[in-house]
């Protein structure tokens, strides 16, 4: 019999039980499930049957998305035994599909920061130098895929989860319009802003397990990519507060696509330059502590940062939260005009590349500034790699759509990619 995926999926057991202990990127491996799965697929190509997207390909999973009789901790010691009966809607399609789920990856509590660590289940730690933030709340995923424990992963990004750690890990993380992939059977933390995401080291790769999560009803709202294209940087954003080395590494690109024939205009953005991350955080911690309204008696059980989160969340009054987010409504149609201009818009990923896993708190802060707001406007956006800083730390790129211009980012990430590759890697 052939057993192929069976010692492809034995290879990525023996990496991870040999890695994990120092990288500490899953809370469970799933051996047993993945080895019967490889079984079961391999069974399939012998006879023939090698129709699926994903035949084959191991894959991990955050671990604030249900698999049926497999423990989902949403990184909290409360949730240390919880074990729901029915999958989340992507890994039924994940399954569907035919991955091999190699574990669930570790996490921030409840996807709560972009540090990586976690009190209860241990701190993530980078794959490319273990003195640094993998940065979080997807940090299992992102190292996972950074170590080559897998092919490709699963996150979740509600302010930053996925693209974050993308840049600081040196892989590439989507984050698709709002509300495209299901959100099922995964542990809410603030519903208006939750995103289901992918991640691998390449974007064709990202862009196979997107078209695998992905319903065929979504394609519905999704335009078809342009043959060419223009980039917008905006000029009173696009490099206000970033480190030097970062700021080095876009410019390098900007000139780089202008080389390669890529048209890229500078604009104004007085709505993204002027971001204030107040109606965010009132509707994000306004939400987290309604969907933890129920287990606040148990608030012990919770780490500093999702105490600090629901402190303020209930202080939120009803009409403060409405009010938040009607003029959220109001800014995501002014957002729209940029994309009259141009396609899509570049940015750093992070202002800053990966910081010291001792870092203040306010360091971390300072890393939303261009995550943010694409995910309080709903929009797409995807990281890739662009660069190293001396150090050898990774530099994100992110590319930014108007909503349901997935399939164009993904395209202009390719085209990125290979174009970084030639002129800035060869």
């Amino acid at each position: 019999m052939n057993q192929s995926l069976y010692n492809l999926t034995q290879h990525y057991l023996k990496r991870i039980y040999k890695l994990n202990p120092q990288l500490n990127a899953f809370i469970t491996v799933t051996e047993q499930e993945a080895l019967l799965t490889a079984m079961q697929l391999d069974s399939e190509i012998e006879a023939g049957k090698v129709n699926r997207l994903l035949h084959g390909i191991p894959i991990v999973i955050k671990d604030n998305i249900d698999i049926a009789n497999i423990i989902t901790t949403v990184g909290t010691e409360l949730f240390h035994q919880r074990t729901p009966v029915v999958d989340a809607d992507i890994v039924t399609r994940l399954k569907q599909a035919g991955a091999i789920i190699l574990g669930k990856t570790n996490l921030s509590e409840f996807g709560a920061d972009i540090t990586g660590n976690n009190r209860f289940y241990g701190n993530v730690r980078s794959a490319v130098n273990a003195n640094y933030s993998p940065g979080g709340s997807s940090s299992g995923t992102a190292t996972a895929v950074a170590a080559n424990l897998c092919v490709g992963g699963i996150g979740t990004d509600t302010g930053g989860s996925i693209r974050v750690p993308a840049s600081w890990s040196g892989i590439v993380g989507l984050r698709p319009t709002q509300s495209v992939i299901s959100t099922d059977g995964i542990f809410k933390r603030a519903p208006s802003f939750d995103t289901v995401g992918v991640m691998a080291s390449k974007v064709t790769d990202v862009e196979i397990l997107f078209n695998a999560i992905l319903h065929p009803l979504a394609l519905r709202n999704m335009s078809p990519s342009p043959c060419t294209y223009k980039l917008g940087v905006i000029n009173n954003y696009t490099f206000r507060g970033v480190d030097t080395e970062v700021a080095a590494a876009i410019h390098r690109v900007i000139y780089s696509c202008q080389q390669a024939g890529i048209e890229v205009i500078n604009i104004e953005s007085k709505l993204l330059s002027n971001f204030n991350e107040t109606n965010y955080s009132i509707i994000a911690l306004y939400e987290f502590s309604q969907v933890l309204q129920e287990y606040q008696n148990q608030h012990h059980l919770f780490g500093e940062k999702v105490n600090y989160d629901l402190r303020k969340g209930t202080a939120i009054s009803r009409h403060s939260y409405k009010k938040a987010q009607k003029q959220r409504q109001n800014e995501s149609r002014d957002i729209k005009n940029i994309f009259q201009q141009v396609d899509a818009i570049i940015t750093p990923t992070t202002p800053t590349t990966a910081p010291n896993i001792q870092a203040d708190a306010k360091v971390y802060q300072l890393n939303r500034k261009f995550v943010l707001p694409f995910s309080y406007f709903g929009l797409p956006c995807v990281s890739i790699p662009c660069g190293l800083n001396p150090q050898g730390l990774p530099i994100g790129l992110q590319i930014a759509a108007n909503s349901f211009q997935d399939k164009l980012i993904l395209k202009i990430a390719e085209d990125l990619e290979s174009i970084i590759n030639y002129y800035l890697i060869k």
